[in-house]
């Protein structure tokens, strides 16, 4: 939500928001409601003319071209942002350059150095590469600070900037990843993580576990309290998760209602325990209301636990702890199998 929404511009988006999605026969998934919320809002032009498209052909809004829209106007965008500050980076680094050769001393070696660091901003630039660039260029900065007092000012001004657009960069990129319901990471966000886990778990010949979970009858919770409430037991499932596991493990919003948990330096028997511990975590939580404290009753999960073998590609590592989720499902839910 931008940061200059009120409070009852925010309401009235949600309430707009639900309205459309009930209009449309639609289930308020976290995708479909990003949708139709960025539709309410009216901030994102791409997006409605693409629904308003999508209307006048009186087409159904299936789950694909929902995944589509999300992808094209609300991802993407993001992403195309980080481009963006690139450019502004670009731009502000040719003026430094312009600033360094129009004052009267010599400044070759620092001006051949931030021709340098301008050449290296590629289009396909990591957060990382940035973050190098921008110490670079700092350094250069602190180092020419001292030669005149009119570029001293220049410099410290451009410094400011450099700051602020990295830190819009890491924003851009971070939102990107995120799941705008939980906030905790996307499909997007877990994809980009787990092959870096898998080679450093590779690389330090440490153990790396996967986990599935899914929110058992999921559908009926928000067809019996509306989706509303169905929200909440999502953030509260990813906050309980997000809770109980240790600093280096990562927990993921994979689907509607999924998660995964990768959980480095973690043997399989360990994996087994902590969703053992999280079944029984979940089997003592009673959900109320906010505004009455009416009991909703309990929420169940269940769940599916690999190890990485030495032989496993990605695909193998994640469809076998689909499987054992699977297993979990067919066998009654709300329990914990292992393959």
């Amino acid at each position: 939500m931008p940061l200059e929404e009120t409070i009852e511009d925010s309401r009235k988006n949600l309430r707009l928001t639900l309205e459309l999605i009930s209009q449309h026969g639609l289930t308020a998934e976290p995708l479909t409601y990003s949708i139709w919320y960025e539709y309410a809002s009216g901030k994102n032009a791409a997006l409605n003319a693409a629904i308003d498209r999508h209307l006048e052909n009186k087409k159904s809004f299936t789950e694909e071209v929902i995944q589509k829209l999300f992808n094209q106007y609300i991802a993407e965008s993001q992403i195309r942002l980080t481009e963006v500050v690139r450019e502004e980076l670009k731009k502000l680094f040719a003026e430094i350059i312009e600033a360094i050769k129009a004052t009267s001393q010599h400044f070759s070696e620092s001006e051949n150095q931030l021709e340098n660091i301008n050449q290296a901003l590629l289009p396909n630039l990591t957060e990382a590469d940035v973050d190098l660039l921008v110490e670079q260029i700092k350094h250069e900065i602190k180092r020419l600070e001292s030669t005149s007092s009119s570029l001293k000012e220049q410099l410290q001004q451009a410094t400011r900037e450099i700051d602020q657009l990295k830190t819009k960069m890491a924003q851009y990129r971070n939102e990107a990843f995120l799941d705008p319901l939980t906030r905790i990471d996307n499909r997007r966000g877990f994809e980009e993580k787990l092959e870096s886990v898998i080679d450093e778990s590779k690389s330090d010949k440490t153990p790396l576990c996967l986990i599935m979970a899914d929110i058992d009858h999921f559908k009926q919770i928000n067809d019996t309290h509306g989706h509303l409430v169905g929200d909440n037991v999502l953030r509260v499932v990813a906050a309980t998760i997000k809770n109980a596991i240790r600093g280096k493990d990562l927990v993921a919003r994979i689907g509607g209602e999924e998660f995964a948990m990768l959980l480095p330096d973690t043997p399989f028997e360990g994996g087994l325990k902590v969703a053992k511990n999280l079944q029984h975590t979940f089997e003592c939580i009673d959900l109320k209301r906010k505004n009455n404290r009416e009991s909703l009753g309990k929420i169940s999960l269940s769940f599916g636990v690999t190890a990485f073998r030495k032989d496993d590609t990605v695909e193998r590592f994640l469809q076998r702890a689909d499987e054992a989720l699977y297993h979990s499902k067919k066998a009654g839910r709300n329990r914990v199998s292992g393959l």
